[in-house]
């Protein structure tokens, strides 16, 4: 149970920095063949997911969770809790009910690092564009268990719709989510995501509320217990 909880966990907590962007970096060579990589100097969509949330520098808010296994022991738990930001790239998640699981998601998610950050972790390349939805593959850089992660972003907006891994050992982890507008910044409202790993699978749905925008946060939130 605790281990199918910490997979809940880690969707919650990478949620966090997802409509958050910092800094662009210089996009490094790459050998890996298929679509041209990413020049985030002439595309105009990668420029404006970077600039999103620009005058963001902190958050918190609320987040429930409910997390429906589809593999054994077939529990059905919900999880309360609050979500920290601080810009460029601090993300926290302490929960009401399981705090001592919540450091467990970077051991069985990959983290989402927002769009400013991706040429210098991925090789980076635009595969579709109808004008109305781009698809992003990312591929990373350094050899893991991550094969590639698909995110499709709404050309409108500039927000990132969905997030989509697939792993080299066959296994699948995705999320689709919506936004809400808050002074002027796009924060996310809802998730809906589905683990299928070879040890377990599950359904989950985080909803997020109560934000509070550029309000003071202690460094000492984001340290690991």
């Amino acid at each position: 149970m605790n281990r199918a909880i910490a997979v809940a966990l880690s969707l919650l907590a990478i949620s966090v920095a997802l409509p958050i962007s910092g800094a662009a970096q210089p996009a490094q060579p790459s050998s890996i063949p298929g679509p041209a990589l990413l020049d985030e100097h002439n595309n105009a969509l990668f420029k404006r997911m970077v600039a999103l949330n620009s005058a963001l520098r902190t958050y918190t808010a609320t987040v429930h969770l409910d997390v429906a296994l589809k593999s054994f022991p077939f529990i059905s738990p919900s999880i309360d809790g609050n979500v920290y930001y601080k810009r460029p790239d601090k993300t926290a998640v302490i929960f009401d009910t399981v705090p001592a699981l919540a450091s467990q998601f970077k051991k069985v998610y990959p983290r989402v690092d927002p769009p400013g950050l991706w040429t210098t972790i991925y090789d980076v390349a635009v595969i579709s564009d109808d004008g109305t939805v781009s698809l992003f593959r990312l591929r990373p850089k350094k050899n893991g268990r991550v094969d590639h992660l698909d995110v499709k972003v709404d050309d409108p907006t500039a927000t990132i719709r969905s997030y989509s891994w697939t792993y080299k050992d066959g296994g699948s982890v995705s999320f689709d989510q919506s936004f809400t507008s808050i002074g002027g910044n796009y924060l996310v409202d809802k998730q809906v995501g589905h683990v299928d790993l070879p040890a377990y699978k599950a359904d989950v749905t985080s909803a997020f509320s109560d934000y509070k925008l550029n309000v003071a946060i202690e460094d000492s939130v984001f340290v690991e217990k």
